[in-house]
């Protein structure tokens, strides 16, 4: 229980491809700040369920709502950047990322929950660490990542031209 709403956090499977995509696209429509979302390409969204997909995905739901998704990446080739910089590149590790909370289900700690879902996760399947940027004027997100006990590290330039905080939680 989440305030006066009931929460589940479930991971995600293919039963959910549509239910993820629509999310996505909610956010992207509904972003007042276009550079705080560094959004899926339609490859990714079509893949994201595969077998082969390198995605983990826990989701929030709301009365049978999904309300909001979280993730871990295990691909290193999309977070070996990061890894370099912060020396941990010869360390198992995964970005936690691609979090969207539908803008009527906001404050209510929705993000924070996920996410402590998916470090959860991490530690069992035996990461090292996960590393997650956030966009420097995002307060929600930069704030839910302390929260949770991630520690800033550096800014960056991703991919894309996208300024991010970057953050480090040792498991």
């Amino acid at each position: 229980m989440t305030g006066d709403i009931m929460v589940e956090i479930k991971r995600l499977d293919k039963t959910h491809h549509k239910a993820f995509k629509d999310i996505n696209n909610i956010i992207r429509q509904n972003l007042t700040n276009s550079t705080w979302f560094m959004p899926f390409s339609e490859e990714n969204l079509e893949n994201t369920f595969d077998e082969k997909s390198s995605l983990v995905i826990y989701g929030a739901f709301v009365d049978g709502v999904l309300a909001a998704v979280s993730l871990i990446d295990t691909n290193e080739d999309e977070f070996n950047e990061l890894a370099v910089k912060l020396g941990v590149k010869n360390l198992k590790g995964a970005e936690l990322g691609g979090s969207m909370v539908l803008p009527e289900y906001r404050g209510k700690n929705l993000m924070y929950k996920i996410n402590a879902e998916l470090i959860d996760y991490a530690k069992k399947a035996g990461f090292e660490y996960l590393v997650a940027t956030a966009h420097p004027d995002n307060i929600a997100s930069n704030s839910s990542l302390k929260k949770l006990g991630m520690e800033c590290k550096l800014k960056v330039i991703r991919t894309g031209g996208y300024e991010r905080n970057v953050y480090i939680m040792y498991l």
